[in-house]
């Protein structure tokens, strides 16, 4: 028989500072996935703003990230698809589409049969980065699963339906 005043209560972390470090990952988590990377896997930098454009200087923000993604997905877009796909304004997703084009990786074509309609679509040097980072980050996800057990693994997909649920229902009222 155990006598009970030997065993040792866990203490029960504490909740809010398990939810600021879990937050803190989440956070850190999402920078590392959209950071660009050049082909010999160093960071590339975001570009430099000069007058609200992008200077000279290559680069990628993590938003035109999202976007090529987006596009390469969705195939052919337009500035209101991209806007709703990426939940970002209709103004940022221009400002967006606009930095991928100053870098050469998109094209806007008017649609054939209204021309008032510009769709943006992804040139192919931007097409094959996309995929190396698809390739790169799936790399990425299976080194770190691959310590894990089946129910650890079971968890860490749990967990992310879970938050990206709550996350797409919104703020709460209150707040």
């Amino acid at each position: 028989m155990i006598d009970k005043r030997q065993v040792q209560a866990t203490p029960e972390p504490d909740l809010a500072e398990e939810t600021l470090e879990t937050s803190r990952l989440l956070v850190e988590f999402l920078h590392a996935a959209y950071a660009t990377r050049s082909q010999d896997g160093t960071p590339i930098e975001p570009a430099e703003t000069v007058g609200g454009h992008a200077a000279e200087r290559p680069g990628v923000s993590p938003h035109a990230v999202r976007a090529a993604m987006h596009i390469h997905q969705h195939g052919e877009r337009t500035i209101g698809q991209i806007s709703t796909g990426l939940g970002i304004s209709y103004g940022w997703a221009s400002r967006v589409v606009e930095e991928l084009e100053q870098i050469g990786y998109v094209q806007r074509e008017r649609d054939a049969d209204d021309r008032r309609v510009v769709r943006v679509r992804l040139v192919e040097k931007a097409r094959v980065e996309v995929e190396r980072a698809y390739r790169w980050r799936s790399e990425a996800v299976a080194e770190a699963l691959e310590g894990l057990s089946e129910g650890e693994r079971s968890t860490v997909r749990m967990f992310l339906r879970t938050i990206s649920e709550v996350l797409r229902r919104g703020p709460a009222e209150a707040v």
